[in-house]
Formats: C-alpha cells, sequence, structure tokens
C-alpha cells in the first residue's frame, strides 16, 4: 500500500475523499494515526551539560535525569543554536536560525509571518501544550495551549530574575482532564522549568569545598558557595522531573511516548551561557522511547536545536517545512543513522541593553571558529554587573578580579573571559573548553580557511545583519 501525502491526509480528514478512498486505505490512515506517539519534553533553563551525572559529573545528584540515560539514549552532541533564552527557545519551536525567524536578541519577538510548532502539530491531530515558562513570542505564533504550573512565592528565599519552578500538581491535573479528549488525541506536551536560572535555590546539600570546578571557572570561597547554590538547584529540578515521569505513568503516557529532557542553553556562568562557546550551546539531550530507542544507548551525531521542530512533524507523520533551516533526525532517534550534521553553527547578539558582545560560530567535530563582530568590546554580561541576587553573579565576579591580581591562573581565565580578538580557533579534542585559541597557529592555518568560508556561506544564507561588522583578525579586511 502506498504513502498518503499530507495533502491526501488532510484531505481525508475533511471528509472530501472519504467515499473515494478504499476501506482497507481508511483502516490504514486510522492505525497509523494510532500508532503515532505522544511526546513530551521536560526543558530545564541554563543547565550546562558539564552538570548532570549521566554527562560524567560526579559530584551533581541528577538520578532521575540520569535513570532516563539508562532507559534510552544519550546524546552526547546536542547544540542550542543560540545561548540566550528566547533566541534558543525561537529556534527550537521554528526550526529556523534566529536570522531567519527573526528573534536574534533576548527577549525580542519573532518575525509574525512564520509558523511554529503548534500550528505544525495541530494540523496532525496533535494537541500541543506548553507548561510553565512561555519566552517565545509573539504568541499569534507560538499559540500553545499553555497552563501556568508554578510553585507558590518561598517568602523565606525569595526568587530575583525567575519565576518559582514547575509544579508537577498542575500537570496532573491537566492530564486527569484530558482523559476525556478520547484515544485519537495526540499529545505534544512541553514542560518548561524555570530552574536551574538564577536566583539559585540555597544549598542544603552539598559541601562547597567537595565540588570539582570546571576549568573555566576561577576558584573562589564565594564561587564554591555559587556553585553548590547551583547544584542544589538541580538537584530540585531533576526531582520535579522524576515526579513528572511518575504523574506520566499514572495517566497512561509511557509506553507509546516519547520523552525527552534537555535544557535550553549552558549555564549562567562566564564563558557560558551568553557566549557561543560550547560550554554556552552544548546541552544534555536524553530520549527515551519505549520499543523504539535502545536502553542505555548512546549517541555521537551531531545535531542542532534547529532540527527539533522538523523531527517532531516527522514523527507526527506530517511532511518536512518547506523553508526549513532544520530536517529531521528520527532516524538518528530510531538507531538506523549513526550521523547527521557535519557543521554546528550558532550566534549570539545581545540580551537587551546587556551582553551586546556579538558572536557568530561554526563547529565541526574537532574544530570550532568564532567570529566576534566587536571585538573592541570588553566582555561584560549580567553576571560582571548585577548585584543583589545572593552568592552569584557580580559578588563571585569580584572575587575573580580580586583573585586576578595576585594568581596568573586566576588573572588568564579573567582576561580570556572579557578580551576577545576578532577570530577564535580552538581544537577541541586537545581544548575542549576553548581556552587556547589557535587561529593564529601556521599549521592550523588551512582549518582557519576553512572554518571562514563555512561560517561566510552561512551568515549570506541567513541574511545575517551581523554580516555588515565581520572582519577579519588584522581589523582591516571585511569578512566579505
Amino acid at each position: 500500500m502506498r504513502n498518503l501525502s499530507r495533502r491526501e491526509f488532510l484531505h481525508l480528514l475533511a471528509g472530501g475523499a472519504a467515499m473515494a478512498m478504499p476501506a482497507a486505505s481508511l483502516y490504514a490512515i486510522n492505525n497509523n494515526r494510532k500508532r503515532r506517539p505522544h511526546i513530551v519534553m521536560y526543558i530545564s533553563d541554563d543547565h550546562g551539560i558539564d552538570f548532570l551525572g549521566c554527562y560524567g559529573n560526579k559530584d551533581v545528584h541528577t538520578p532521575n535525569i540520569n535513570a532516563l540515560a539508562n532507559e534510552g539514549m544519550l546524546f552526547t552532541n546536542m547544540f542550542a543554536a543560540s545561548p540566550t533564552c528566547a533566541p534558543s527557545r525561537s529556534v527550537l519551536w521554528t526550526g529556523l536560525y534566529p536570522a531567519r525567524n527573526g528573534c536574534m536578541q533576548n527577549h525580542s519577538s519573532c518575525r509574525d509571518d512564520i509558523t511554529a510548532l503548534p500550528t505544525y502539530l495541530s494540523r496532525l491531530g496533535y494537541r500541543v501544550v506548553l507548561a510553565h515558562k512561555h519566552h517565545a513570542k509573539p504568541k499569534e505564533v507560538f499559540n500553545f495551549e499553555y497552563i501556568d504550573a508554578r510553585l507558590p512565592p518561598n517568602p523565606s528565599d525569595p526568587r530575583k530574575y525567575r519565576r518559582e519552578g514547575l509544579n508537577a500538581k498542575d500537570i496532573d491535573t491537566f492530564l486527569a482532564e484530558r482523559a476525556k479528549d478520547g484515544p485519537n488525541t495526540h499529545l505534544c506536551l512541553i514542560i518548561a522549568d524555570s530552574s536551574p536560572h538564577v536566583t539559585w535555590e540555597r544549598n542544603k546539600i552539598y559541601d562547597p569545598e567537595e565540588l570539582q570546578l570546571p576549568p573555566f571557572i576561577v576558584d573562589t570561597e564565594l564561587t564554591r558557595r555559587a556553585m553548590a547554590n547551583y547544584y542544589q538547584d538541580i538537584t530540585t529540578m531533576d526531582k520535579r522531573l522524576g515526579q513528572v515521569r511518575t504523574i506520566l505513568k499514572r495517566h497512561g503516557l509511557e509506553e507509546n511516548t516519547l520523552f525527552i529532557y534537555t535544557s535550553d542553553q549552558g549555564s549562567e556562568w562566564p564563558h557560558s551561557k551568553w557566549t557561543v562557546y560550547d560550554a554556552g550551546i552544548h546541552v544534555p539531550f536524553v530520549a527515551v522511547w519505549p520499543g523504539k530507542i535502545k536502553p542505555a544507548s548512546v549517541c555521537d551525531a551531531m545535531i542542532s536545536f534547529v532540527d527539533i521542530t522538523p523531527t517532531f512533524i516527522d514523527i507526527a507523520g506530517g511532511e518536512q517545512p518547506e523553508g526549513s533551516d532544520g530536517k529531521s533526525f528520527l532516524d538518528v532517534l530510531l538507531g538506523k543513522a549513526k550521523s547527521f550534521r557535519d557543521y554546528i553553527y550558532a550566534s549570539h547578539t545581545a540580551d537587551g541593553n546587556m551582553n551586546v558582545f556579538p558572536q557568530r560560530c561554526v563547529r565541526d567535530i574537532r574544530y570550532k571558529y568564532v567570529l566576534n563582530l566587536h571585538p573592541e568590546r570588553t566582555w561584560t554580561t549580567h553576571f560582571t554587573k548585577v548585584a543583589g541576587i545572593g552568592e552569584s553573579h557580580k559578588q563571585v565576579w569580584d572575587t575573580w578580579v580580586e583573585k586576578s591580581r595576585t594568581d596568573p591562573q586566576a588573572a588568564r581565565l579573567v582576561d580570556i573571559i572579557q578580551h576577545h580578538p576578532a577570530e577564535e580557533l580552538y581544537d577541541l579534542q586537545r581544548d575542549p573548553y576553548e581556552l587556547n585559541n589557535v587561529a593564529a597557529k601556521p599549521e592550523t592555518k588551512h582549518v582557519l580557511k576553512k572554518m571562514q568560508r563555512k561560517l561566510k556561506a552561512w551568515m549570506i544564507s541567513q541574511n545575517d545583519p551581523g554580516l555588515k561588522d565581520s572582519h577579519t583578525s588584522s581589523g582591516q579586511e571585511k569578512l566579505l
């Protein structure tokens, strides 16, 4: 029996061709619809890949996410297309990079003439629901059915710059009411927790002195206390994820459900969020799909967030959108393919009047090329400027600057964080945290030239407004 096109399928749903189709074809269509899975994605906020047990961190407690890795597939090379919330999520839900969907700066809007995930999947018979954090606009484009699902404020530990975390009980209530929908209504549920975005929860279980800090972090007493708070917030979020999985099981959403855990970008530390270094865009991604995804499997294929919406459409039985920057990696999920992308692209522009240090990058499996559009500027961000949010951000940064006055290693890190040449090139095999720029090395000149060409072609294809600012490390010759 031939496969029906999307147009034929929608026409059948409208009843226009029902009389003309053989009964066997109608039966096959109904059967295919019933076999399509529910999709549940749990997306946290600012959870870097370096801070999960299943990715090798021996300090942080993430038992529920670790269990996902045992039950499904752990992706080692999933990348956000931007290291800030709104651009990253806009890419997730449109399949278009920021320059093409219009959301280049954090807290900005996409164009109002594009189509996003809720419209794509609702056309295919899915109920598309977003719980808790939205952070994508305009709502006319990102027209999710919405559940507020927030925990009440804690007067003893007030939050700044974020809401309280996800209230799993609201997910339970929604799913109980959803039972009235009937068996043929499929669900795409996006659960967007606000943890572990700052302000972090006060530490309860970690010994700050025992934590192993990543190489891009300056080791001070206040840094360790702040990192313990960050870990505490991660652990609390992990607990909520476990509650959600229990709720899904209770409502029969386990066997025929693709469940994904990921985060919108890296951690809210320097050289991470607000930058295109891997600590800012390399994100955790774990997928469980009983009977489809092999348990305890590992995927090393390079995949971008721009590929999420096309993949969800493919899973739902739809055709790939015309003009999409992304493509479906369903075959990778199902273990039918081991590779996917040869290059990953990402961009950062600004966060309102903060973090105005625009970058573009291209990455292959070994090398990362970073283009800084305004290298004359000193890198500043919320972390270096914003005070009054507890043991994090400016208070911590000030201890780094103070230590840099007498400690050469701290001085080098502070300099790397604040000052960037026009071009950077990193050998990720030897330097995974991108601390040793080899752009000027004669032995990597051929790599630099290749990556320049790749990034130039991508920026042209995106009609990237950053093209007018791009130049080579000489500061004289334009990239184009």
